[in-house]
């Protein structure tokens, strides 16, 4: 199946923002590697497009240019970055594409890693180590133990309303025994 890339007018049907050639050339500039069948390649932009919409999505500024009638959290009307430049409202910023690239790369050399399956009673509560023990809180456990990617949260850090790497928190106590 041929992967459709989003063109900047919102299509109901697309499932990346980045080509799989444009991800080749990526990581080859920076010493990565992001070669495989095209299926393989192709369902890893997918993967690493939901993510990024997924992840994402609630410190993106402005909406949807065809509100719900498009598939993917960009082109956006009224978007602003950082800096408080307009995103034109029929363009992919840079940033959205590159963080798609960054993340396909991931996704290809180990699927599902950005969003792996996590059964909440069986993640630690408690680690002591020697005097020192960190009881954790369990209430969020499944979000706190996602994976976060700092090189995706800088790489889109001027698009988001809220500080990149604000989405996790780390939360615990520790006591002398």
């Amino acid at each position: 199946m041929s992967l459709i890339v989003e063109d900047g007018t919102g299509l109901l049907t697309s499932e990346s923002y980045a080509t799989v050639a444009s991800t080749v050339a990526y990581a080859a500039t920076r010493g990565l590697e992001f070669d495989g069948p095209d299926d393989d390649t192709e369902a890893a932009l997918r993967r690493a497009t939901t993510w990024i919409d997924a992840r994402y999505r609630s410190g993106f500024t402005g909406y949807r240019v065809n509100r719900r009638n498009q598939a993917l959290e960009w082109p956006r009307h009224d978007a602003y970055d950082a800096n408080d430049n307009y995103v034109a409202y029929n363009a992919l910023p840079q940033e959205i594409v590159r963080a798609t690239q960054e993340a396909a790369i991931r996704e290809l050399a180990e699927p599902g890693s950005l969003s792996p399956d996590l059964t909440v009673g069986q993640t630690m509560k408690r680690v002591k180590v020697g005097p020192i023990e960190i009881d954790y809180d369990s209430s969020s456990a499944a979000y706190d133990n996602r994976p976060i990617s700092t090189v995706i949260d800088d790489i889109l850090s001027t698009l988001l309303s809220y500080p990149s790497g604000s989405g996790g928190r780390i939360a615990g106590t520790s006591e002398r025994s």
